[in-house]
């Protein structure tokens, strides 16, 4: 599943608003108000619908409803003599456009005034349909073309895509584990359940893997599954090296290394940023091998998906902000991400990538990811003034201050003084050899300066 394009009218604090996302990994960027949470809500809301509709789930939740509410319909404050008014529009919309099971699809969900269903004067291509059509005519459309698929291929055998949203409370937010505290045989479909809910559901992933190992000790026998998804989650967590249910503590554990030395560490001792990371990519592992058992253990790499992060950057060390997305990239290769963030750490990793979109929603456009120090992301993408220098900026200022002093020199100098200069110059810039633009720079300045020396 893919989705290609999305569209809000009067939907919270957007009048009209459109956005093409990366088919790997978006980033919105932007102050506190800008509209990163009302986008993931909205794609989240769109999701909910079609696993409503196509699958029939009826207990998918997103913010207790799939469908949009009344709160979520954009309005004006007015202000007339001393009465302040509320106007609120007549409708809204939410639209993507995308890919499920192969299938180019189009999907509309929306609210008008004291009624859920509505009529949509869409200028697309709708392939025979009404222009003046409900939302129910034109979702039932693709509907039918997706369970046709779905039948015609057998469903058994149908790769069904991951579907999740992470909100900012997943750390501290659990749903209630009634359910969850032994973990039979189920449906695939389980692993829909609650995808779409901000909340954590670290529970039914904590079931799944200790029914999976207990089985594995019983059965006697490699369960792929559960290999992939233990793969996963260490692959995600910086110097980790296994993760294991210990029967005796009952408990998930990790090993890892810490200054230096190798500790097994039981989950709820973890650090924030970890116990965060942990159960975000669980639960996507965790529920990739419950919608598709048959992959095994190519479950991981050969699931789609989306998956919906509100910051991304949220309990981690900022070394960790600089790994998190190409980690996440790496372990679920085929999963198309979108995430916000306030970390000017987690836009610098972007440098170098060709699979994402950095949009900033204060300037409503793509951003160019360039090789930009923290200084210059937090003062000119973010808007913070007069960011403090860093030390290394300090330092290569009095490096080209002892730069120059040599370059001055070097013309009157003798042969032998010369040579000794030549190596100070090239000393000096030895530690920012990884800054192609300051060695440029102070290179031409020493060939104009070297060739008068030569003259």
């Amino acid at each position: 599943m893919r989705i290609s394009k999305l569209e809000l009218m009067d939907f919270r604090c957007f009048q009209h608003y459109e956005l093409m996302l990366a088919d790997r990994f978006t980033l919105l960027i932007g102050d506190n108000g800008s509209g990163k949470t009302a986008i993931l809500d909205a794609l989240a809301i769109s999701m909910g619908s079609i696993l409503f509709e196509v699958f029939e789930i009826t207990d998918i939740k997103v913010n207790d409803s799939p469908r949009m509410a009344s709160s979520d319909m954009r309005y004006e404050e007015l202000i007339m003599g001393q009465a302040v008014l509320k106007e609120i529009s007549n409708s809204a919309f939410i639209r993507i456009w995308g890919f499920f099971v192969g299938e180019q699809f189009y999907w509309i969900n929306g609210r008008g005034k004291g009624k859920d269903e509505f009529y949509c004067f869409s200028k697309d291509d709708l392939n025979g349909l009404d222009q003046r059509s409900s939302s129910y005519e034109i979702n039932r459309k693709y509907v039918e073309v997706i369970r046709s698929v779905i039948e015609k291929t057998a469903a058994p055998n149908i790769v069904f895509p991951i579907i999740a949203y992470y909100g900012t409370g997943r750390l501290w937010q659990q749903l209630d584990d009634e359910k969850t505290r032994h973990k039979g045989p189920g449906s695939r479909f389980d692993g829909y359940q609650n995808c779409l809910n901000p909340a954590s559901d670290q529970k039914s992933f904590f079931s799944w893997f200790k029914t999976q190992e207990l089985a594995s000790l019983q059965k006697q026998e490699r369960r792929h599954a559960l290999e992939a998804v233990r793969e996963a989650i260490v692959s995600m967590i910086p110097d980790a090296k296994r993760a294991w249910w210990d029967m005796d503590w009952d408990e998930l554990r990790i090993e890892t290394v810490v200054q230096g030395k190798n500790q097994t560490i039981p989950f709820h001792l973890l650090s924030d940023g970890y116990r965060n990371m942990i159960g975000m990519v669980a639960d996507i592992a965790y529920r990739m091998a419950t919608l598709n058992p048959q992959l095994q253990a190519n479950v991981i790499k050969q699931t789609e998906g989306i998956v919906l992060i509100d910051e991304i950057d949220l309990h981690l060390h900022p070394k960790w902000q600089r790994q998190v997305v190409g980690r996440l990239l790496d372990t679920f290769p085929k999963v198309q991400f979108v995430a916000s963030s306030h970390s000017p750490f987690i836009i610098q990793s972007l440098y170098h990538r060709e699979d994402v979109l950095l949009w900033d929603l204060e300037t409503n456009q793509a951003v160019a990811v360039d090789s930009k120090s923290i200084e210059d992301i937090a003062e000119n993408q973010q808007g913070v003034e007069l960011p403090q220098q860093s030390q290394r900026f300090l330092d290569m200022e009095k490096a080209a201050e002892a730069y120059y002093t040599a370059l001055k020199q070097l013309p009157s100098a003798s042969e032998g003084e010369k040579q000794r200069l030549r190596q100070r110059l090239d000393d000096l810039l030895l530690p920012y050899s990884d800054d192609p633009a300051f060695q440029a720079f102070l290179k031409m300045e020493r060939q104009a300066a070297d060739g008068n020396a030569r003259q």
